[in-house]
């Protein structure tokens, strides 16, 4: 689902530093290659932010989170519908649904041979998992340099136990998440953070500990590469302008439905 590409965008760049949000935003878009690739815009701009998927130059979907009223809004441009809630009504709700299909689960594994219970393990939520365990991560830098969408970019290796996990081209010329208040974002992504697969990473998350969240100063990643997966976005034009607050709100004539509505509880 492109919400948790989003969101691990957003912990990624969670910052270390602000600077109070200014009355121009940016507008971003990236392009996704290998996976289910597609086209991504990114709007951030005085404590909101927009993230839009195109399929075919047409917006399928959008995900706004508005960090001043702590709630967030997700579009269905092809039903015709949004719903809004806030980030404690979304995350109940979300880990309320999964629990029981984790249950469900884990119920199924009981039945199945040691073959087939290990290939069930594999595609099952790391919430569910026995063995879910955070991998330790290390940050590096390199002496790498290259152009994106015409900002100078340095490239930081994520390693996981040991291996290569991502790899990150930051670009200081971008300066998106200064139009984010700090304190707000930490808020949001404490309750975000519950969402997060295995027990403590949620913790290591919002307390900062997570290596991805010392890039917060440097600026965006203006590519990503995502080893294991063999996935890369990237951006493609990034500008800095005003964004009409219009943007930020759901379209006119869109059904408002609720949040356990959509979810079908």
């Amino acid at each position: 689902m492109f919400i948790y590409r989003f969101m691990a965008g957003v912990i990624a760049a969670a910052a270390l530093t602000w600077a109070s949000p200014g009355s121009a935003g940016w507008v971003i878009d990236e392009t996704a290659k290998g996976g289910a690739g597609g086209r991504q815009q990114v709007m951030m701009q005085a404590n909101r932010i927009k993230s839009v998927v195109f399929e075919g130059g047409k917006p399928v979907s959008a995900f706004v989170v508005d960090l001043d009223a702590q709630t967030l809004t997700q579009v269905d441009y092809k039903e015709r519908y949004y719903f809004t809630a806030t980030v404690q009504e979304y995350v109940q709700t979300f880990r309320g649904a999964m629990s029981g299909v984790m249950k469900e689960m884990q119920e199924a594994l009981k039945g199945m041979s040691a073959e087939d219970r290990k290939v069930m393990e594999q595609m099952m939520p790391q919430q569910a998992q026995p063995d879910c365990r955070e991998p330790r991560t290390e940050l590096r830098k390199t002496g790498q340099q290259t152009t994106v969408a015409g900002y100078p970019a340095t490239r930081y290796d994520l390693l996981e136990d040991g291996k290569a996990g991502s790899e990150l081209w930051i670009a200081k010329g971008v300066t998106a998440w200064r139009e984010l208040d700090g304190k707000k974002l930490e808020r949001f992504m404490a309750q975000m953070a519950k969402l997060a697969g295995c027990p403590g990473q949620g913790r290591r998350v919002a307390s900062g500990a997570d290596q991805s969240w010392k890039l917060a100063g440097e600026g965006y990643p203006v590519r990503t590469v995502e080893r294991r997966g063999g996935t890369m976005v990237e951006v493609v034009k990034a500008e800095r302008r005003a964004i009409p607050a219009e943007e930020f709100q759901p379209p006119a004539g869109f059904a408002r439905k609720s949040l356990r509505e959509v979810m079908k509880l």
